[in-house]
């Protein structure tokens, strides 16, 4: 992958034209440099360039023409996937990563720690643990911080997508019939729980795998309003690389949800589900 890499980078810095030796030396090693940057910060794009990323790159203070040069240096990897009006770097050249979710709510704000249900609350149906409860909480956030329903749903969704990246909550169940009673707390007395090793495990596969998942299952879905990240082949895809040590039945269902409060859902909203973009998905 390293090989493959700086391969790459020197394509991207011969894009940038030739000067006096002394001057391409620290001309080049700056291009090197700012290149790596915006290789990272779309690697937390999902390494794909699209209209939306293109504008998240600007406002973060990345150039015009270091966009252009990466496109067309992408243009000779035969490992890139052109979508639609998308790229999507190879895996020798980028790594999806995990977004980062700036999210104004948390799972410890007073709000939503007092609709975690008792860890006892669903014992007599076999199902132990702290489990998140979504009701009247947009009307409560309305009130309490005075916002409006759209802006409440989407500080949620970002709250979600944070915990479960950091591990802090967890949608698991190893029966793909048996939808979890909520997001579950995975830290404290809550922990406490049967399975919790096994789910924290299951996050670990997550965030190890979280590249090759997002990339696998994106041949199967197809980048239209309100599509799933479930395809049918998605449970041989999470086995197959994680040499089937994943349990989690709905592990989909939470890349879906870090997919959606990391923006990776265009046009989400109250009322809209939204059209998932690549990498996590692909055009007909």
């Amino acid at each position: 992958m390293c090989g493959e890499k700086l391969r790459f980078m020197n394509k991207v810095i011969s894009l940038t034209g030739a000067l006096l030796f002394w001057p391409i030396f620290s001309a080049s090693a700056q291009a090197a440099n700012q290149n790596e940057a915006l290789i990272q910060f779309f690697a937390g794009q999902g390494c794909a360039i699209g209209p939306s990323t293109i504008v998240a790159a600007r406002a973060a203070g990345f150039g015009e023409q270091d966009i252009d040069h990466l496109k067309e240096a992408a243009q000779a990897d035969p490992g890139m996937i052109e979508t639609g009006e998308w790229l999507v770097l190879s895996a020798e050249v980028c790594e999806i990563e995990m977004p980062r979710i700036n999210s104004r709510l948390h799972i410890k704000d007073p709000e939503v720690a007092e609709r975690f249900s008792a860890v006892d609350e669903y014992a007599a149906e076999g199902s132990h643990g702290c489990f998140l409860s979504v009701d009247y909480l947009l009307d409560h956030l309305a009130l309490s911080r005075a916002w409006d329903r759209s802006t409440a749903n989407r500080e949620y969704i970002g709250m979600l997508g944070a915990a479960l990246i950091s591990g802090d909550l967890a949608f698991y169940s190893e029966n793909p019939l048996e939808t979890p009673y909520g997001f579950m707390l995975t830290r404290g007395a809550c922990a406490e729980v049967p399975n919790m090793t096994r789910i924290k495990q299951n996050h670990e596969l997550l965030v190890r795998h979280f590249d090759a998942l997002v990339r696998a299952n994106a041949q199967h879905v197809v980048c239209e309003a309100g599509a799933s990240l479930f395809s049918s082949e998605f449970h041989d895809i999470a086995n197959n690389l994680t040499d089937s040590m994943n349990k989690n039945e709905w592990l989909w269902f939470e890349i879906q949800i870090i997919a959606m409060g990391a923006g990776w859902y265009e046009g989400l909203s109250l009322s809209n589900k939204g059209t998932p973009r690549p990498p996590l998905c692909h055009y007909p």
